[in-house]
């Protein structure tokens, strides 16, 4: 992570050629005044420690050539257009880039120019700038993809919760340069674990977030405390998952989300739709489920129903992931991958590099202009790309576009996973742990009602500290700690003396 002199996260780096480079923020230049900053390194990678060994090769200030780098990405896009495309759009992108090779000279920079000038044949003139996203006719009605930035961060998987307050803090302040470099670029984010680590840990960076987050450019969401398991946890448990994510969210930013953001979890309770409206979430978002390996769940907008017949509207993104690296084809798939493109004709793409953080790049932005931009030019097959939505306005077209979900088709009962079995069995001891806290504090919670009531001269209610135990709680409910799909360390190091402490203090109580 890059620090500036006084502290302050300024950027997340990563090996490997997933995100190697720094920008110097615009105001160095201006300045005219010497700048210090410092470059954390950490032995590991995205996902642990997984070599024996680790090496830094190079470290350098480089000019960047930006016209180079932009026909890079113009180039990329027009071949994936001529491979991926059919018809006529596909033989135009073939010409095309059949003339830039011709012209282009690597001893000549001016053949970058005149290459360029080819490109915008197909994609068009604005594909430089946020002009691209506002060009007529504008967004498809019917063959429409509303792009979101996205960043999952498992709390905990193969590594610990320390490694993941850390992640956060990379994650975000990288996310803010995006903002600060993009003006069509939104951000969405969620756990409020997460924001109270970033408030407790990095508190500078927590009051650049927010402001981000009042300009609408940082989107929080999701509702819960954690992305958390829904099959393990008691009914208590989930209805504090939400009470503990809507009333932090309400006290930090003075509102509350409308959405269950849950697109990384084994399997679906069906006591979850009527858990999301009574907490004011008509929405629901997941993916996993296109990974079973038996049935292909039939829809990917559709109202699901629970066990008293609440429900709520649903969509799980077409292109099956939410880790897109924002492709020619993740677009693309966001349509031909809708399985009930008869009842309506948008996807949601999440891009962005995920489960161990980081976000999206300013490579997948530029990508998605470029697709933009032939999109509008080109015509043809391709979606038309809105990367400036959130997924408030993904749901609300949704809802005006189906007679408030009418039109969609509905799902009862659990949204089961054919995919990761034995989450009720593995790491027996943290689900043995998790179901005695949970009854020692509906125990705990029980009298100290009715010692607050009865003895109201020598005894308060401890709901402070009552909130706190159920924050580790809660915590040591996300989707890979309670299924027991993290690393040994998780469980050694974090979450059983946790969750003893928990105990501790339950009984002390």
């Amino acid at each position: 992570m890059v620090f500036r002199e006084d502290g302050l996260p300024l950027q997340g780096m990563t090996g490997g050629n997933e995100r190697p480079e720094f920008d110097f923020p615009k105001s160095w230049y201006d300045d005219g005044e010497e700048h210090v900053f410092y470059i954390e390194m950490g032995c590991n990678g995205m996902f642990g420690a997984a070599r024996p060994s680790y090496q830094l090769h190079r470290c350098e200030v480089q000019v960047i050539n930006w016209e180079a780098r932009a026909l890079y990405y113009d180039f990329w896009m027009i071949g994936d257009a001529a491979r991926e495309l059919n018809g006529a759009t596909k033989y135009k992108a073939k010409e095309v880039a059949n003339r830039i090779m011709d012209v282009f000279d690597e001893t000549d920079e001016g053949s970058i120019a005149k290459c360029r000038a080819i490109a915008r044949e197909y994609l068009g003139d604005n594909v430089d700038s946020d002009k691209v996203f506002k060009e007529e006719p504008g967004m498809s009605k019917y063959n429409a993809v509303y792009a979101v930035g996205n960043c999952h961060i498992d709390t905990a998987w193969l590594w610990d919760f320390d490694t993941s307050k850390t992640k956060v803090a990379r994650s975000w302040s990288t996310q803010l340069r995006l903002i600060e470099k993009y003006p069509e670029y939104v951000f969405a984010a969620s756990a409020g674990q997460h924001f109270k680590w970033l408030l407790d840990y990095y508190p500078d960076l927590y009051k650049r977030v927010k402001t981000a987050v009042m300009q609408g450019r940082f989107i929080v969401l999701g509702g819960s405390w954690v992305e958390h398991d829904t099959n393990l946890p008691c009914g208590e448990s989930l209805i504090r998952q939400f009470l503990l994510g809507q009333r932090y969210f309400q006290n930090l930013f003075g509102f509350k989300s409308d959405i269950f953001w849950l697109p990384d979890s084994f399997g679906y309770s069906t006591q979850i739709p009527q858990i999301c409206r009574l907490c004011d979430m008509p929405n629901f978002l997941t993916q996993k489920l296109s990974w079973n390996n038996i049935n292909s769940f039939p829809e990917n907008s559709f109202n699901w129903v629970g066990i008293d017949t609440s429900q709520v509207l649903v969509h799980m993104p077409p292109a099956n992931t939410y880790t897109a690296a924002a492709n020619f084809g993740d677009v693309k798939r966001s349509i031909s991958g809708h399985h009930n493109l008869h009842n309506d004709q948008k996807g949601m793409l999440l891009y962005g590099m995920g489960d161990g953080g980081g976000g999206p790049t300013p490579e997948m932005v530029e990508k998605l202009r470029r697709i933009r931009g032939l999109a509008d030019n080109a015509r043809g097959e391709m979606p038309t790309v809105e990367v400036g939505c959130t997924v408030d306005d993904f749901y609300k077209k949704l809802r005006e576009d189906t007679d408030n979900g009418a039109k969609l088709p509905t799902w009862r009962g659990e949204l089961y996973l054919e995919y990761h079995r034995g989450t009720y069995t593995t790491q027996a001891k943290v689900k043995n742990f998790m179901r005695t806290v949970e009854i020692l504090i509906r125990d705990l919670e029980n009298l100290a009602t009715k010692a607050s009531v009865f003895n109201k001269k020598n005894y308060k209610y401890p709901h402070n500290e009552i909130e706190a135990l159920w924050q580790d709680i809660c915590l040591c409910q996300f989707h890979d700690v309670l299924p027991g799909s993290c690393i040994e360390k998780v469980y050694k190091e974090d979450v059983w003396p946790m969750l003893t402490k928990v105990i501790e203090k339950e009984l002390i109580h």
